[in-house]
């Protein structure tokens, strides 16, 4: 096992995937939204086009393969029972995996998962129903996710905590 991929299965280690315990907080938005453009432009740049949800193997969108072992590496996501998010986590090891390979593509898209590894980090939680992933009160329509146009978004743990103390929404 490489440093990226110890790495990445420790940061996973650490994270309470349970659902019971969440709280919508204005940051997730930001975090979600921030993941979403990263991944457009992680498509964008390669002119991939995953079927639907951007949710997808990091690893066949490259065309990578990928050893059974890497999934099995962080038993905490046994327990995760929302397959969207393990399949984000998933796709994150696959990464950290393929950095420690020396894959270009993993290497340039190291950060890619960031957003929404925060996200899990500070007690997000989505569901994906009729077409949308739901936040909260608030869902974002998956039907036409990759023809936004959204900015950048600061996704750094002051500016994170000023919008989640202040209430303000980014």
């Amino acid at each position: 096992m490489g440093p990226a991929l110890a790495k990445g299965i420790e940061r996973l280690s650490a994270i309470s995937f349970q659902m019971n315990s969440f709280s919508p907080q204005n940051s997730h938005h930001i975090l979600i939204s921030e993941y979403l453009r990263r991944v457009i432009s992680f498509l964008d740049k390669l002119s991939l086009f995953p079927d639907g949800y951007p949710l997808f193997s990091f690893a066949k969108m490259i065309g990578r393969e990928i050893d059974a072992d890497v999934y099995r590496a962080c038993p905490q996501l046994d327990t995760l029972r929302n397959v969207y998010m393990k399949a984000i986590c998933y796709s994150y090891l696959e990464v950290c995996e393929l950095i420690d390979q020396g894959v270009d593509d993993a290497i340039q898209n190291a950060d890619l998962h960031e957003p929404v590894l925060k996200f899990f980090e500070r007690g997000g939680a989505f569901t994906v129903r009729k077409g949308e992933l739901e936040v909260g009160d608030v869902a974002y329509p998956l039907m036409y996710w990759r023809t936004r146009v959204i900015p950048v978004q600061d996704i750094s743990d002051n500016s994170l905590d000023l919008i989640d103390c202040n209430g303000l929404e980014g």
